[in-house]
């Protein structure tokens, strides 16, 4: 089944600090894993780009931690941005040729993505290994699922990977990636409610 999801992924163990920048906001905040903390948020979802960057920038100023904003449209197309200090200073489309308006348009490849400033973001010395995943095609001679490129690209980051392949409606429907529980989810609703997932069930 193809995918869609959105999910923020903070270069920060502190749980409480993101959970309380998210106040007023529909999300779910997994714990810290491998330095990070993930932030599923349900705006987000809509995959416009004003909201999902929006909050990249906000979290990243208010925590001041580098974000990696990762969205999967349809398991076609990864676009990343990183976020520091509240701006966008790095872009990547895995498939900007889908977009084009001639449908015989010749790909393109890869579009943007700095592997030194993505690994120097969240300490990794895998630049090399970040940039071939980068620059891989999409399709059968490189990542056939946009999913794979993602779940290839926090590995090489070192980071969490419970922002792959997964987003704040298929929590919010039971669906768990691997390795994560209900109960290690905190919920966050926009009425000023806060629980973990277990007292939901």
């Amino acid at each position: 089944m193809e995918s869609y999801y959105v999910s923020h992924t903070l270069a920060t163990t502190d749980v409480e600090a993101v959970v309380a920048a998210l106040q007023g906001r529909n999300a779910f905040v997994t714990p810290a894993h491998k330095g990070c903390v993930v932030v599923l948020d349900e705006a987000a979802e809509s995959q416009q780009p004003e909201v999902v960057l929006a909050l990249g920038c906000r979290l990243s100023n208010e925590l001041a931690v580098p974000v990696l904003v990762a969205q999967n449209h349809d398991d076609d197309i990864l676009l990343l941005a990183l976020c520091e200090r509240g701006w966008v200073v790095d872009q990547y489309n895995s498939a900007p040729e889908l977009f084009e308006p001639d449908p015989d348009a010749e790909p393109i490849g890869p579009q943007g993505g700095n592997a030194g400033r993505l690994a120097e973001a969240f300490g990794s010395p895998q630049t090399e290994e970040i940039e071939r995943i980068l620059r891989l095609s999409s399709g059968e001679e490189g990542y056939l699922f946009a999913y794979e490129r993602h779940f290839a690209l926090v590995k090489a980051l070192g980071i969490s990977e419970y922002g792959v392949n997964t987003g704040y409606k298929y929590l919010a429907a039971g669906e768990y990636p691997a390795g994560l529980e209900a109960g290690q989810l905190i919920r966050i609703q926009a009425d000023g409610g806060q629980f973990n997932e277990n007292d939901s069930l």
